[in-house]
């Protein structure tokens, strides 16, 4: 039995909706601010200590990201007399699980009276936790920002992964530049 033009138009349809929805669902851009000045001059890194409050998991994880991502850069940490300082600010929040949901329509012209039925359905598992990281670069001679790259990404709980995080700033840190 060969199929209908009726349900050849349905699998198209079908496949391209499929295809929008795996686009949709990739990872936003990263956004990039940066100043005038020179991020030539970071040559080695720290941390900008902020608290001295115990590192988490996600710190932990996002430092030790950060830092590893930095030296296949090409770039060196240092405590003692470093040009620049990192810091990172994460936020996550609870995002609503989506519904499946019910639609009628009906309409009329002059041809007549027609009507249709339609069933929006979840597809795929879509992660509940949405968050926002964002890598500051800090001049340590003059305690100022000089670049900024932050990112929306959704995590499979309250706190980022070794590899959620490790993916994270992998992605915000390849819009910095390499050294090598």
């Amino acid at each position: 039995m060969s199929p209908t033009p009726s349900s050849s138009c349905l699998a198209a349809l079908l496949t391209a909706t499929l295809a929008f929805v795996g686009c949709a669902a990739s990872t936003s851009k990263v956004r990039v601010d940066k100043g005038a000045a020179d991020l030539g001059k970071c040559q080695a890194f720290d941390w900008l200590e902020d608290s001295k409050q115990p590192s988490t998991f996600a710190d932990q994880r996002i430092k030790a990201a950060a830092l590893s991502t930095l030296r296949e850069k090409g770039y060196t940490q240092s405590a003692e007399k470093p040009d620049c300082k990192i810091a990172y600010n994460f936020s996550s929040s609870m995002r609503p699980k989506a519904k499946p949901g019910v639609g009628v329509g009906v309409g009329g012209g002059s041809g007549g009276l027609g009507g249709g039925i339609g069933i929006s359905l979840p597809i795929g598992k879509k992660s509940d936790n949405a968050s926002t990281f964002t890598l500051d670069i800090i001049d340590a001679s003059r305690n100022a920002q000089i670049w900024s790259g932050s990112l929306d990404a959704s995590l499979s709980g309250p706190e980022p992964t070794e590899e959620e995080a490790t993916n994270i700033v992998k992605k915000i840190l390849a819009e910095f530049p390499d050294r090598k």
